[in-house]
């Protein structure tokens, strides 16, 4: 019985475990292969490669611009995840506690998180942002605040804060629903017992609440920090020059090195790539993520509070 239930699972479990080696584990080995050797185009044969060893990891950390762009990934995802956190676990305390027209507020906040990102940061760049006729250009002078109505939000000293502020409006939303959810699940009971101890709204919602939905808090903050190493849309498509140190990131800059896209003279043109470096900056992606992965396993408890 024994051994055809193993046979049994070897039939079913071979086809999956193949296609992961082809599709997953392949690639993963050839970029690591990749990243040691001199490769002057990314569909290039393996023999026109030539061996560099440390060189492209060396070569990319005294990189300014390659720094930059870290820097940027870190700010992405330490400020903006602060703010999205806080905001996020605000509203969804203040909607799950009820809210006059609480459905209306919570389907507006998640309505910019089922619009295709293009089409919000060209309405955050075009409508919100224009300096000629944009709504925060609008508003403060309106309300005579002629200096901030001044601010040029896309220019390059403020074109990553105006770039995150939009991208954390977008993604308030997604992390809003999942903690509803999450609280909605918790007996109303418990809160009742809570307010006949005398507890305050502040003790609930630190000792009842955050215990209970901390799997949920740690589930989106992982999904947050894959999307932070991985930034790559938002910084593209914000700045009208690749490469530009203001909104650049990790992702944005192994783009670069792998097919060298450029703009010149107002036209797109196509540069030196350096593809070995591009997969030395997969690589110490994959490393950043595999790090992070562990301290958010260690930084978030692993007892399960049961409801």
């Amino acid at each position: 019985m024994k051994k055809s239930l193993h046979r049994m699972y070897l039939a079913f479990l071979s086809p999956v475990v193949i296609a992961f080696l082809i599709a997953y584990l392949y690639p993963v080995l050839r970029t690591v292969q990749m990243s040691f050797y001199e490769v002057s185009d990314i569909s290039s044969s393996s023999d026109t490669w030539k061996f560099v060893g440390l060189f492209n990891y060396l070569d990319l950390f005294s990189r300014q611009l390659f720094r930059v762009s870290f820097r940027n990934m870190l700010l992405i995802f330490l400020v903006g995840g602060a703010a999205v956190f806080l905001i996020s676990l605000f509203f969804a305390w203040v909607l799950h506690k009820g809210m006059f027209m609480g459905e209306l507020w919570r389907n507006l906040i998640y309505l910019p998180t089922v619009i295709t990102p293009v089409a919000m940061i060209t309405v955050w760049t075009q409508y919100v942002y224009n300096n000629r006729f944009g709504l925060l250009k609008t508003i403060f002078e309106t309300l005579g605040l002629d200096s901030l109505a001044a601010i040029p939000w896309t220019s390059t000293q403020y074109a990553f804060w105006a770039m995150l502020i939009a991208y954390c409006f977008c993604s308030i939303g997604g992390n809003l629903l999942v903690y509803m959810a999450a609280m909605k699940k918790i007996p109303d009971d418990l809160f009742e017992a809570a307010f006949i101890d005398g507890a305050t709204e502040g003790k609930i919602f630190f000792r009842i609440t955050l215990p209970l939905i901390a799997d949920n808090i740690k589930t989106q903050f992982t999904f947050w920090t894959i999307g932070c190493i991985g930034f790559f849309l938002w910084s593209r498509v914000f700045s009208v020059v690749p490469s530009d140190p203001t909104t650049i990131t990790p992702a944005s800059y192994m783009y670069d090195q792998l097919f060298g896209t450029s703009i010149s003279s107002n036209t797109v043109a196509t540069s030196g790539t350096n593809v070995g470096m591009g997969a030395a900056i997969g690589v110490v992606l994959c490393l950043v993520t595999v790090i992070a992965m562990a301290v958010i396993n260690l930084v978030f408890p692993k007892e399960k509070y049961e409801m």
